[in-house]
């Protein structure tokens, strides 16, 4: 099946970057191509494949096709997908040279065939292939049949995973805008939370509100859905919001992502319904400076972990390690489904993990959260604990915090 491409004309939204951005983009992925001796790549990755085309797609299933190949030594790209998928592949002006699968859109060996041969045919498996073994689909046994068709077209293949990654980490003047108009929405939206919330409301409503709040102001769902606990609930992490309804004095914490294009602005706070015990206010009030500290202590050219050093000195300095269930973050861009995070953290554990995939510094463009997690189980009222998140965007200048909400809890209502 061909492209439709006639339906580009029709297009009649703003397109999220222009041809120059993604021209870009590809310049950095092959030139980063070329040092590691790879001449040709596969991307499998939704979030890899949207950063150097636009191309954007909810179902990203293990046993999911969607390819891009990008060359070393071309600009000229190629794009494999379902025949379920022809629309929005024809409507991405960034994919020009496509062959589209004539059947259902599940992975099967003839699609591995379709591949290798047509790759094959172009003179493109004599060399060195990177596939992407890490990530979130398809299954490493898909990837693996892959691999196997391309070897026996004369093909060396090997991990390449994390090269596309580690060129989006430092995002584009460009990219920065969206970033900052990301971080705009996530805050209208937990204002719109606050603003709403009131004793007898289940936390899916203040869910409800967050959501309504950031589709009217153009963003996308975020990659993991928004946490809302509140009450006994309010120290879970990672928590889903239920069908309990907020009690009079109960904290509310609300983990969001603003996430426009895809890229994710990571923001969290504590509301209380009604006024907070004054312990609950003392912990935020006290951790808050972890946050002007790094803004105040961690320099352009700096490692990446040196965030964690500051912030981290300081929670021990007043007195709040023993509460903390985690002080850290990592870098943010663009993701999809079901994680918002990608392969670099701003604590690496060696021990756990092995080598950190690339010495990250802090330098313009790069964007990452940091959070303060308090878990305290001593029968105060209202909760079992608190935690904010922030967001920060390096410029020329450092660190530059995004969201203009105040850290400490604050009563739900106008």
């Amino acid at each position: 099946m061909e492209l439709k491409t006639h339906l580009r004309e029709q297009i009649d939204w703003e397109l999220p970057f222009p041809p120059e951005e993604y021209a870009e983009r590809r310049k950095k992925v092959r030139s980063a191509m070329s040092d590691a001796g790879i001449d040709l790549l596969l991307l499998c990755r939704l979030p890899d494949i949207n950063w150097l085309t636009g191309y954007d797609m909810i179902w990203n299933h293990l046993r999911n096709s969607t390819t891009l190949v990008v060359r070393a030594d071309s600009d000229d790209t190629l794009f494999f997908d379902a025949a379920a998928h022809t629309t929005i592949v024809s409507l991405v002006p960034e994919i020009r040279d496509a062959v589209i699968f004539d059947h259902d859109p599940m992975a099967g060996a003839d699609d591995f065939d379709i591949i290798a041969d047509e790759l094959a045919g172009r003179g493109l498996t004599d060399g060195t292939v990177g596939l992407q073994f890490w990530g979130w689909g398809p299954a490493a046994s898909v990837l693996e049949a892959l691999a196997g068709k391309l070897r026996d077209k004369g093909a060396r293949v090997v991990d390449a995973s994390l090269l596309v990654e580690t060129q989006r980490v430092y995002k584009s003047p460009r990219e920065t805008e969206v970033v900052r108009q990301a971080a705009a929405a996530a805050d209208n939206a937990l204002e719109a939370a606050r603003s709403a919330m009131e004793p007898g409301m289940m936390e899916t409503a203040i869910e409800a509100v967050l959501v309504a709040s950031l589709m009217e102001q153009g963003c996308n769902y975020p990659a993991i859905h928004t946490m809302v606990a509140s009450g006994i609930r309010s120290g879970t992490h990672h928590s889903a919001p239920t069908q309990r309804k907020v009690r009079d004095g109960d904290l509310v914490h609300i983990d969001v992502c603003g996430s426009l294009h895809r890229y994710h602005v990571n923001t969290c706070r504590t509301f209380s319904v009604g006024k907070a015990d004054s312990r609950w206010l003392d912990v935020m009030e006290r951790a808050s400076g972890s946050i002007d500290a790094i803004i105040e202590n961690v320099k352009l050219g700096d490692p990446l972990p040196r965030v964690d050093e500051v912030a981290n000195e300081h929670i021990r300095k007043v007195g709040l390690q023993e509460d903390a269930w985690w002080i850290g973050g990592y870098p943010l861009g663009i993701s999809f489904p079901p994680d918002w995070t990608g392969a670099h953290w701003i604590h690496w554990n060696e021990e756990v993990f092995g080598p950190t995939p690339e010495e990250l510094t802090v330098k313009p463009g790069l964007v990452f959260n940091y959070e303060n997690q308090f878990d305290i189980w001593e029968g105060w009222p209202g909760g079992t604990g608190c935690n904010f998140i922030e967001t920060f965007l390096v410029t020329e200048d450092g660190p530059e915090l995004l969201s203009r909400l105040p850290r400490t809890i604050r009563p739900s209502g106008d």
